[in-house]
């Protein structure tokens, strides 16, 4: 071979290895409807399924399976990507690989994060984000709450700036799916539990919102899971180490601003306070929390145009999954270390320490500098004093920011709890979220505390049909004798933390809250002045 030759070869190479490191060109059907429609529009759920067909035709590293079937008789797809292949939890634990659940389109009017998703799948499959399977497995739901999507109509989403101009319903068929962490009310919950949580087990759960809340000058806001009563550790780590290192690096690569969830008050304007949400378990970011897993909410902004959202929540779960792929030994560890953590006090101190089960907000020590849009003032005709908002962003230094959450109560916790065979559909329950319920084989004496109740408080208001249940009385030193068939529910592991939650009849999003036990507890206070908690806290 001349040199001539030699060095026209050197060049295709080059030009051959520099294509190859090109922008990708997919196929039309990997173009989601969002894409195709300049963002005038977002994907229907036939739409969203056919750009999944398209991806899963293309590649050997998607696996799919069914998350469940709606009441409408849409078969929701979850997606499992990674390389090599996998097909099945097993596999997925063998490899040792981090996973990592991203869902979207829990309300189905907040379409940004479904359309965000089908990006990052076609890109960690065929385009520059292949890298991201090397250390995780990646699970993808889409379209959580398929039938409220496909409910679009003009007024769903009032406040949203222009497009998409129609848009699906919040609910589904009447239920917020993310206040149904807890009691499981409805079919896509327990599908999740099922078919999600306890299958795949992820490391780290991603939920993709849309907030038409307060106007501050931010592209994307997000949330750690509040631990409350659960081990802090993965929470403080998702809080305050992950995140932060997310918000430098989108700023640094996209020149986007992001921040914490939360809102203020703009009528008293300048604001020096900043609230994030509710701290329940109600909220499946929060239920991660007492699971010891790591979860973060996202929530793009209405006030930004359609692709502009899109774009903030695709960055944000391409960097997420940057991140947890290039610390995916350091996220298990620190949930591992939780488990561990919490199985030990258990074991050690059972019976002799204390959780909270109702909390308030509290200020973190650091105040937060917030970005907003600013607000005049004026005075309205009938002499009220109003505001107008401008469309200049301004920083407000100093803002306390509401960002953690302190008990206002607390109870024992217990070595186990135990009820009567009676309450089969408690331990049914308890069995959804993948808590080992036994039953006993032989009459068992059992010492610790009852909670006798005098009254039952009801919330002035209903969510997802429930009138909540608020427990007055007192907790009483006893003993008490279950009987063989009855139900006993053992602390020593890693979700005693969710047990404690769920069955402490204080708790201010336990079951008793979500009057799982109303019909028994009324009868029996008709009957007496006072009623035994049917739930014996077991000391030993």
């Amino acid at each position: 071979m001349n040199k001539i030759a030699a060095i026209s070869m050197l060049i295709i190479a080059n030009l051959l290895a520099h294509a190859a490191k090109g922008p990708a060109v997919f196929s039309e059907a990997m173009i989601s409807a969002a894409e195709r429609s300049n963002y005038e529009r977002t994907s229907t759920f036939a739409e969203v399924i056919a750009v999944l067909d398209a991806l899963q035709q293309s590649s050997d590293h998607i696996h799919r399976e069914t998350l469940l079937t709606s009441l409408e008789g849409k078969t929701v797809p979850l997606l499992v990507l990674a390389n090599p292949p996998i097909s099945t939890p097993e596999q997925a634990r063998e490899s040792g690989k981090l996973v990592v659940y991203i869902q979207a389109n829990i309300h189905g009017g907040e379409v940004e994060g479904k359309e965000a998703s089908l990006i990052a799948m076609r890109d960690i499959l065929f385009g520059d984000k292949r890298h991201l399977l090397e250390k995780q497995i990646i699970i993808f739901v889409p379209v959580y709450n398929s039938d409220g999507n496909d409910q679009m109509t003009a007024d769903s989403r009032p406040s949203q700036e222009m497009s998409p101009l129609m848009a699906g319903q919040r609910t589904a068929h009447g239920y917020d799916l993310n206040r149904d962490g807890m009691v499981i009310d409805t079919i896509e919950t327990a599908a999740l539990y099922e078919n999600i949580i306890q299958r795949w087990d992820p490391d780290l759960l991603v939920d993709l919102h849309t907030t038409n809340g307060t106007w501050h000058g931010y592209a994307l806001t997000y949330a750690p899971s509040y631990h409350t009563a659960g081990d802090p550790g993965p929470s403080d780590y998702t809080a305050d180490i992950m995140l932060p290192a997310i918000q430098s690096a989108v700023k640094a690569k996209f020149d986007l601003d992001f921040s914490w969830y939360g809102g203020f008050d703009y009528r008293d304007w300048p604001p020096t306070e900043f609230r994030t949400y509710h701290h329940a378990p109600r909220y499946l970011t929060n239920n991660m929390g007492l699971r010891n897993r790591m979860a973060i909410l996202s929530e793009t902004f209405a006030h930004d145009r359609f692709y502009k959202r899109v774009h903030a929540a695709n960055v944000f779960v391409e960097e997420i999954l940057e991140y947890s792929n290039a610390h995916a030994e350091e996220i298990r560890q620190t949930n591992n270390q939780a488990d561990a953590r919490l199985i030990r006090q258990i074991e050690e101190n059972a019976g002799n320490y204390q959780n909270g089960v109702q909390f308030e907000m509290v200020a973190l020590d650091e105040p937060l500098d917030l970005l907003s849009y600013k607000y005049i003032p004026y005075t309205a005709a009938d002499g009220s004093r109003q505001f107008v908002r401008s469309s200049e962003i301004v920083e407000i230094e100093g803002v306390l920011n509401y960002n953690a959450f302190e008990p206002i109560k607390s109870a024992t916790v217990p070595m186990a709890y135990a009820f009567p065979a009676q309450f089969a559909a408690l331990a049914a329950k308890l069995r959804q979220h993948g808590i080992v319920v036994e039953i006993l084989h032989e009459n068992r004496k059992f010492e610790g505390e009852v909670f006798a109740i005098d009254q039952i408080g009801k919330q002035g208001f209903v969510q997802n049909s429930h009138r909540n249940s608020l427990l007055q009385g007192v907790f009483e030193n006893g003993s008490k004798e279950f009987l063989t068939g009855d139900y006993y529910v053992a602390m020593n592991n890693r979700l005693a933390n969710l047990i404690f939650y769920l069955l402490e009849p204080e708790s201010d999003d336990g079951l008793a809250y979500w009057n799982f036990f109303d019909e028994y507890l009324q009868q029996e206070l008709e009957n007496s002045g006072t009623v035994e908690y049917p739930v014996f806290k077991v000391f030993n």
